[in-house]
């Protein structure tokens, strides 16, 4: 009898062709403000450890997963974010979990962890269900084989529920802000030559002035209002992720938090919060559009465990390969596609040495397809996420939330919120791809698809 993988053709996955030796500069630089997946070389997906030099700087792309635990883990306190990374983020997101660094970071992940413990999570669990509900109300309206854009639908059911989640009864103002300003922001905020060259800030950014005032402004003074309201009045207030964050002490010291610090991490929460669970769901429900057999076992799982009533917090635990299709869908498409890094002092990498200021980048788009690490890396296998597979890989091998210290904080809420919502639409939708649509990835600040995601909708049963 043939094996699956003689018996069966895989589809061709959309993904960059990885470039035959280096780019010429001027055309790096267009590719990287364009598309950064597609600057990687072939033998990014073959090599451990890659080193360049541009501009009289080095820069290391770290694909082994022994390297990768020594810079996010065990050596972490002599890395800090790159330069770069901080002027396309800092402008919007201030200094939030993703920007900051040292005693300041440690101190603001201690006071919030509490609010994305698994009794937190639990309580949000309603809302993301509800708010999918209202998303399938409205495409029941539609009717069988209307044709949508999963993309943005996805980030509007994202976005309802982080605004929920945070904002409570203001969530639906809040929405509309967000709406109009996360894309363009994303879009707007691109590194150049000038970064590279370790031109100042002020002159390299001279292309990006007032874009987070352009594209934020709005919502940062929402946020203030908000902030002034809850402080005034904390007894009257929805104890929500904001109350949580003004309320919130650290365990060691004391402290609180003052009116910046939480708007910086209330933004920075709801930018990589909505974004990145929209586009994995976009990705998750291109894979399954094109893979037949493994959304036939999603079904099979969804009937057995739920038998056509919403999904629970005590489900989750429950719907095991409906996680590891969502696992599955990151390794191919991780919503944080590159992850970079500064020698704050010389190191020692994977046999190689790092000096001091160096830049080390570790790419989960390079990394989840290196040929070293995964057995036909291009092709959609949730099998890959069976508790088997995952203990015999090594842990850094597979980082759609980063790792180390510094992994997502709320890497399991954004895990609850992907679950919740592929149950509750895969039990009523299939979403097949508009024929002739183009899927491309394009690696912005997330991995967006360019072109949207456009479907057709097919009512189940």
């Amino acid at each position: 009898m043939a094996s699956r993988d003689e018996s069966v053709i895989a589809p061709v996955l959309p993904a960059p062709a990885p470039r035959r030796g280096r780019l010429p500069l001027f055309e790096f630089f267009r590719t990287l403000h364009d598309n950064m997946i597609a600057t990687y070389a072939e033998e990014a997906y073959e090599r451990g450890i890659i080193e360049r030099k541009m501009f009289g700087r080095r820069r290391f792309l770290v694909n082994e997963p022994a390297a990768i635990k020594h810079v996010l883990l065990d050596n972490a306190s002599n890395y800090q974010k790159t330069e770069i990374t901080r002027r396309i983020l800092e402008p919007g997101l201030g200094r939030g979990l993703i920007t900051s660094e040292g005693e300041t970071w440690r101190r603001h992940r201690r006071t919030m962890s509490p609010a994305f413990d698994q009794r937190s999570i639990a309580a949000y669990a309603p809302i993301m269900t509800a708010a999918a509900q209202e998303m399938l109300a409205a495409w029941d309206k539609l009717g069988a084989g209307a044709g949508i854009d999963v993309a943005p639908a996805m980030m509007q059911v994202t976005l309802n529920i982080i605004s929920r989640t945070m904002f409570s009864a203001d969530s639906d103002r809040i929405l509309a802000i967000m709406e109009r300003g996360a894309g363009r922001y994303q879009a707007q905020m691109r590194p150049n030559m000038m970064d590279f060259l370790g031109l100042p800030a002020w002159l390299a950014g001279l292309g990006r002035l007032n874009v987070a005032d352009r594209t934020l402004g709005e919502f940062d003074k929402e946020i203030d209002r908000l902030i002034r309201l809850r402080s005034s009045s904390p007894d009257d207030a929805p104890k929500d992720l904001l109350a949580r964050l003004i309320a919130a002490r650290d365990e060691d010291t004391g402290g609180g938090m003052n009116a910046q610090e939480v708007r910086d991490h209330i933004i920075t929460i709801f930018m990589a919060g909505h974004e990145t669970t929209a586009m994995a769901m976009t990705w998750i429900w291109y894979l399954l559009s094109q893979h037949p057999a493994e959304e036939a076992k999603l079904h099979a799982e969804l009937e057995a465990v739920l038998g056509g009533r919403a999904p629970e917090a005590e489900d989750l635990s429950k719907l095991t390969y409906t996680r590891m299709v969502i696992e599955e869908s990151m390794r191919l498409y991780p919503p944080v596609h590159t992850i970079g890094r500064e020698a704050l002092g010389d190191d020692t990498v994977a046999g190689l040495h790092v000096p001091k200021g160096s830049a080390v980048l570790i790419a989960p788009w390079v990394l989840h397809r290196h040929r070293k690490l995964w057995q036909q890396p291009g092709r959609f296998d949730p099998e890959r996420f069976s508790p088997q597979q995952c203990a015999a890989r090594p842990r850094f091998s597979y980082l759609p939330f980063g790792g180390g210290r510094r992994i997502c904080i709320g890497a399991a809420f954004a895990m609850a919120e992907a679950t919740l919502l592929l149950a509750t639409i895969a039990q009523r939708y299939r979403l097949r791809l508009l024929p002739g649509h183009p899927v491309e990835p394009q690696g912005l600040i997330t991995l967006r698809a360019r072109h949207g995601m456009k479907m057709l909708l097919t009512p189940r049963g």
